[in-house]
């Protein structure tokens, strides 16, 4: 084997992607919910970007029904912080704190219980090891070995957090915070008998048997069943982490005079600009070099990010815009309307490519009147082989699929050919493992579970 060194010339094509292109994409697929701490982060390590809050009037569109006084309307825009005339304080100002954590919520109600020093810190010890349900799962000897505790004061401590709201953390298991819950249920000893020995039966929905068993009628276990449904498994599940916000919309879309109508959230984003004294302190051939040097990539870094943004808005409301279009049928009559599309005949229409649109939908969601959708609901391909038609799209097919199930005669109920069938004659064809999945993923049980039993069967 001989090594040796050779000189040559190769000829070859590659793709590169600059910092601002990257910084575009990168932009381009955040929702406003994620672009909003990004640009918190932006103004606050780049002196140079200044935030121009401005007025931004209501979309000229009908009011929506509310079918309760605080329910978010068109007219409930994103509010612009107060910051005086500082625009860029009054941005930051309006970024949503996060929310409160449980450990806060335990510990607000430590203090106002005046709970003993050493027994509330022993509380927040176990708080820290609940999981993400709200459940103490680990015994108490187990707790005390690891804390180094003494066994009778993990038990006090353990006593006290299952006492505080929301009821039922500290529990060992779902069953044990749903009792927590129920302790003022007069029939307390039936609901832990039923969910101690009858979960079986009872999730292949065989109420007779579990009626049987606890000596009570259908229609008493029902309303029993019914109470149950109220306690919640999982006791700290109002307790997010701060990834897991209110849903913000990127865009709002409605039909005004038989036309439809697109605005984006221009005052959650406003517009970003240059301060123009560092721009004119960098262009000062009078101003130190070292100053201007510090300057140069912080005005180009701003620049970037400004067209990034901008560029944002326009491609998507371009692309909400075409979807909404096609999706007309859906803003006139609702779920049950949606047709077949994809990705492809909107890049198509907006001369784009293909992953430009992916990137543009992705986590983002539009309010209508029909409420707020993610966008990527209205893609649905549909069958290759059949011309799209209206109410054949997935989300239409899924929600004629409920509706189906809304109305069935509920001691009958459908089975999932009975659904094919009344589907084929609306004009849908569909598969029954198709109907399965559909059903499964709106969490709509299979028919033996959804039937409801009287007295008399």
């Amino acid at each position: 084997m001989s090594l040796d060194l050779r000189l040559g010339q190769r000829q070859e094509q590659r793709l590169a992607l600059l910092p601002q292109m990257l910084q575009s994409i990168e932009v381009l697929q955040l929702a406003t919910a994620d672009l909003l701490p990004f640009l918190e982060a932006e103004l606050q390590q780049n002196e140079v970007l200044e935030l121009q809050c401005k007025e931004v009037g209501t979309p000229d569109a009908p009011e929506l029904e509310r079918s309760e006084p605080e329910e978010a309307g068109w007219e409930e825009w994103r509010p612009a912080g107060d910051g005086g005339d500082d625009n860029k304080l009054g941005f930051l100002n309006s970024v949503a704190a996060p929310g409160e954590s449980l450990r806060e919520h335990v510990s607000q109600q430590l203090a106002f219980r005046e709970v003993p020093p050493l027994l509330a810190e022993v509380v927040m010890l176990l708080v820290d090891r609940l999981d993400e349900r709200g459940l103490l799962v680990v015994e108490d000897d187990e707790l005390a070995r690891d804390l180094d505790l003494d066994g009778e004061l993990v038990g006090e401590a353990r006593a006290v957090l299952c006492t505080l709201e929301p009821r039922g953390i500290g529990a060992r298991d779902a069953i044990e915070a749903m009792l927590l819950q129920a302790e003022d249920d007069p029939d307390l000893p039936l609901i832990e008998r039923m969910l101690r020995e009858h979960l079986d039966p009872l999730s292949r929905n065989k109420l007779p048997e579990v009626a049987r068993a606890l000596q009570l009628t259908i229609d008493e276990l029902q309303h029993l069943i019914d109470r149950v449904g109220t306690l919640n498994p999982r006791p700290a599940a109002e307790f997010v982490d701060d990834g897991d916000r209110h849903l913000q919309p990127d865009a709002y879309a409605w039909l005004q005079d038989g036309e439809v109508r697109v605005a984006l959230d221009d005052e959650a984003l406003p517009d970003l600009q240059i301060n123009a004294d560092y721009a004119a302190l960098c262009g000062d051939r009078r101003t130190a070099r070292e100053v201007r040097d510090y300057l140069r990539p912080k005005l180009r870094s701003a620049r970037d990010l400004i067209e990034a943004v901008n560029q944002r808005k326009a491609t998507l409301s371009r692309v909400v815009g075409a979807v909404m279009r096609r999706q007309r049928a859906f803003l006139e009559r609702g779920r049950t309307a949606i047709r077949p599309l994809r990705m492809s005949e909107i890049a198509d229409e907006l001369d784009l490519h293909t992953s430009t649109v992916s990137r543009t939908i992705a986590g983002k969601s539009v309010q209508t009147d029909r409420g707020v959708f993610a966008l990527r609901d209205f893609f649905d391909g549909g069958r290759i082989d059949a011309e799209p038609c209206e109410g054949q799209g997935r989300m239409a097919v899924a929600q004629q699929i409920a509706e189906l199930v809304e109305q069935e005669d509920k001691a009958r109920p459908l089975s999932d050919d009975d659904i094919v069938a009344a589907l084929r004659d609306r004009g849908v064809q569909i598969a029954r493992r198709t109907v399965a999945k559909y059903r499964r993923e709106r969490g709509i049980p299979s028919s033996y579970q959804r039937r409801r039993y009287t007295s008399t069967s």
